[in-house]
């Protein structure tokens, strides 16, 4: 029995003491003034365009390109695909290894939807895709669950949930898509958004404003959509709604020709700022999908479409592809504010925006 008091009063003395560390540790933070502005503050022009970037890469362990990337540019994530995991001691070490590289933590972030667009496929939750869920409840625990096992392997940003409305058999979001009215879209959405949050991620809802129940596949053709503006409030409805729950909305790559007809969404002022910043009153951060998709490809230099993204209102631009390609998207964006295409106080709010993000997980 006193072997057993003994015991429990080493305990307690050391959770006390460990009590006293992390207090001390906090304080000395706060004190010593280390605050995501400050952060900012010590960065380079150089560090704070890498900060717009979340790029992939090819392999299973960090190559060349993406070191460089990393300790030279300070890109701001990197998104994972399926051919970058290979099994959990793999995925771990390798965002850890990715971390460990970088000077300001990083968005590992991934399209972990499940079913269809899963990129890890040794976890339990992946084959429940958005189309089984019924329920505002099943979506939240599923998210949660999903969200731990994301955070256990060093992922931190999921881009998921689908908000798109559709409900034609043929459309490549069909599988991918919640079932049911805008109403039980926005809510299945929502609940999703917290269950992430719970397990300690960041969701990142998507394609917004919404693919057409027609919907052509952005990698390979350019969605166009023929609605005016005065129907524009009921097609966004969902994302209307669950921006309210949302730290950050993917853009996707349609034209809507009656609303904006030069500029696919992703790099229209009119659906970036005007839309979604200014209406919607959308606070968090804004992020292209890939930005080497067919869709925009066809329309834009590498260079030039980089720098509209940024012009007109989004806080990270995604790569997934050609790192040659990365590397010069993230140069010309640089180019243009040493120039003063873009202003640098515009940067500013961005990287701080994307700090504070950070930060708080």
């Amino acid at each position: 029995m006193k072997g057993l008091v003994n015991k429990a009063l080493v305990l307690i003395a050391f959770l006390i003491l460990l009590t006293v560390v992390v207090s001390s540790t906090v304080k000395y933070v706060a004190e010593k003034g280390i605050t995501p502005q400050t952060i900012l503050e010590d960065m380079t022009l150089e560090q704070k365009v890498g900060q717009l970037f979340i790029l992939g890469f090819w392999g299973k362990e960090p190559d060349y390109y993406i070191t460089k990337m990393i300790t030279e540019r300070n890109v701001g994530g990197i998104i994972l695909l399926g051919y970058n995991i290979d099994d959990e001691d793999q995925l771990k070490k390798l965002t850890s290894d990715l971390q460990d590289m970088s000077s300001t933590p990083l968005f590992i972030s991934i399209d972990q939807e499940g079913g269809e667009v899963s990129r890890i496929r040794f976890e339990d939750t992946y084959n429940i895709s958005q189309f089984d869920i019924r329920d505002e409840n099943g979506a939240f625990n599923l998210a949660k669950q999903r969200g731990q096992q994301l955070r256990e392997f060093g992922i931190n940003m999921n881009f998921s949930p689908v908000l798109d409305n559709v409900s034609n058999e043929d459309s490549f979001l069909y599988t991918r898509a919640f079932r049911g009215d805008a109403d039980n879209i926005a809510s299945l959405a929502i609940a999703m958004i917290e269950g992430y949050r719970e397990g300690g991620i960041i969701a990142c809802i998507k394609h917004f404003p919404g693919y057409s129940n027609e919907s052509l596949d952005a990698h390979s053709a350019l969605d166009t959509i023929e609605i005016t503006k005065e129907d524009l409030g009921l097609y966004i409805y969902p994302f209307k709604e669950a921006l309210k729950s949302t730290d950050a909305v993917m853009m996707g790559h349609i034209l809507f020709p009656n609303i904006d007809a030069n500029s696919p969404t992703s790099v229209s002022k009119y659906f970036v700022n005007d839309l979604l910043r200014e209406e919607l009153k959308f606070e968090g951060l804004i992020i292209t999908d890939d930005m080497q998709m067919k869709s925009i490809y066809d329309m834009y230099s590498i260079k030039e479409a980089a720098v509209r993204a940024i012009l007109v209102g989004n806080d990270i631009l995604v790569y997934t592809g050609d790192p040659q390609e990365q590397a010069e998207a993230y140069s010309a964006v640089l180019e243009a504010v040493r120039e003063g295409v873009i202003k640098e106080e515009e940067i500013d709010k961005k990287v701080l925006k994307i700090l504070n993000l950070k930060y708080s997980l």
